[in-house]
Order: structure tokens, then C-alpha cells, then sequence
């Protein structure tokens, strides 16, 4: 089946090792993907943005900070953000080489599932370690295997593992970041993150400080700076551009906030990065 690509903005990596594929992409708005047969078990992580899979013909909604583990046989289509970039990650490893116990196990966790800082952490290990090892051996492949079979198994047993019903203060806070992840880019109040919890501000902010140590505006510029920065990276948006795109209310306070937390303009940030990663 003839695998269809649109708004592909940027693939930052995509590199193979054995029976391991590790890679990261950027889909412009109204990026797709597919149709395509999955041939082989891959965790995807979505990072910015928003992704709609149909698995089967099944939509499936997922959101920044979670994952979900594919199988190999089924129909897959995927719609990116219509509004902004995306930007996932995946990891995917050759179904002839995942032992029958672990097959079972992998195809028990089709569902998004929030991913957490291990999982994370494991991602960026395999996708840093392939850019350090410019060639392929058996250690390497050896290597990458277990890594990509560890990442694979460590998010299943994650979700296996979770305790389902979160401590009531937890599901508001989760609710209240879920929203900030999905609308940082638009004007957002106190009152509007408190409505989207559903508990009055003093109550939000009394969670937040004492859970987070921070408060929810504080979260979200967070957020709209992380944001920001991304785009400073991967793309070609003018500052007004980018501060638009992640909240701000004009570039001179997107400015001003970036090089406080940043130490730097945002104009400067760029280039200084551009300059290293050429």
C-alpha cells in the first residue's frame, strides 16, 4: 500500500541499526501520514502538537506527553495538527526479532498512555546514540536491540503498573496541563485554566504550589517558551511570527521573557544554534 506524506516538514532523524529503527520528525499544519500496514512494533511519542490516529479505521486522539505502541498487521492514517507543527518521536523494532513473550505483552497496550520521564530519557538515549555511532556492527545492533526492546517493554510494564484512579488533586492538575499543552497558543487567564480544571483559582493555585512549586501561569509560559524555542530551531518564523504562534501578546514581551529564562534573545538563541548544529 503506497505510503502518502504531506506537509513533511522536517526529518530531523531517521537512522537504522540492525532490527532498529530510532526517529524524530516535524509535519507542518495539516501534516498526514499514510495509509500504511504497520509491519513492525513501534512506540510513537508525541511531543508538540496534536495527532489523530485511525487505526483501523478507529479514531484514536493523541496528546503531547503520550504514546502509543503499534502492532504490527493493522491499518494505520495519521492527521497532524491542522493549526501548527507536530513533532513526534518513534521508536520501531523488526517483529522477527521481539520474542513471543514480549510480542503478547505488546499488543496488549494499544491505547494512548501518558509517557514518563524514564520512557523519555530512554528515547533520547537511542536517538543520541545513533548519531554518536556513525557506523553499524553487531555490538552496536546488539546494543540498539536491547534498547529498543528495553524503551518498548519499560512503556508497557509502565501502563500495567500505573495505579488507574489518580489522587483527586492529581487529576486536576493533569486536566489543567493536558489544556495548557493543547492551547498554550491562544490568550489564556487564570480563570480560563481554572474553568478547564474545573475548581476555583485559589484552589488551582493552591495545587499548583504545593504540588509543582510553581504557579499555573508560570506552567504554561513555560510551556509557550519551550514552545518557542522549538520553533527558533526548526523553522523559519520571523520572532513576531513565533511569538504569535506561542501566546505572547506582542514579540517585545516574548522577548523579554525569553531571554530571562533563556539568557538570551531569542534572535541570538537562533543563531547561536544554528551555528553549532551546522
Amino acid at each position: 500500500m503506497p505510503e502518502i506524506l504531506r506537509n513533511l516538514s522536517q526529518v530531523n532523524l531517521r537512522m537504522r541499526r540492525g532490527s532498529v529503527v530510532f526517529g524524530e520528525v516535524i509535519y507542518s499544519a495539516g501534516g498526514i501520514c499514510g495509509p500504511r500496514i504497520q509491519h513492525d512494533y513501534q512506540l510513537v511519542i508525541l511531543h508538540q502538537g496534536e495527532l489523530e490516529l485511525r487505526l483501523d479505521g478507529r479514531p484514536i486522539e493523541i496528546t503531547p506527553g503520550h504514546g502509543i505502541l503499534l502492532s504490527p498487521g493493522h491499518r494505520e492514517l495519521f492527521f497532524f495538527s491542522r493549526d501548527r507543527s507536530t513533532r513526534h518521536s518513534w521508536c520501531s523494532v523488526d517483529a522477527n526479532a521481539v520474542p513471543p513473550k514480549l510480542r503478547r505483552l505488546f499488543r496488549s497496550s494499544s491505547k494512548p498512555a501518558p509517557v514518563d520521564s524514564r520512557i523519555e530519557a530512554l528515547m533520547e538515549l537511542g536517538k543520541n546514540t545513533f548519531l554518536e555511532v556513525p557506523t553499524s556492527s553487531n555490538i552496536e545492533n546488539t546494543f540498539h536491540l536491547s534498547l529498543g526492546l528495553a524503551l518498548l517493554s519499560g512503556y508497557t510494564l509502565g501502563i500495567q503498573a500505573r495505579i488507574p484512579v489518580l489522587h483527586p488533586g492529581e487529576q486536576i492538575l493533569a486536566r489543567t496541563e493536558q489544556f495548557i499543552l493543547k492551547e498554550f497558543g491562544r490568550k489564556l487567564s487564570l480563570q480560563d485554566l481554572a474553568n478547564a480544571a474545573g475548581v476555583s483559582r485559589q484552589h488551582l493555585l493552591k495545587l499548583f504550589r504545593h504540588r509543582r512549586g510553581i504557579s499555573p501561569t508560570h506552567y504554561l509560559y513555560e510551556r509557550r517558551l519551550s514552545a518557542a524555542a522549538e520553533q527558533l530551531i526548526h523553522t523559519g518564523r520571523s520572532i513576531k511570527e513565533i511569538a504569535g504562534h506561542s501566546g505572547f501578546t506582542n514579540e517585545f514581551h516574548f522577548s523579554r521573557k525569553f531571554k530571562k529564562a533563556y539568557g538570551k534573545s531569542p534572535r541570538d538563541w537562533r543563531l547561536q544554534k544554528w551555528s553549532s548544529a551546522g
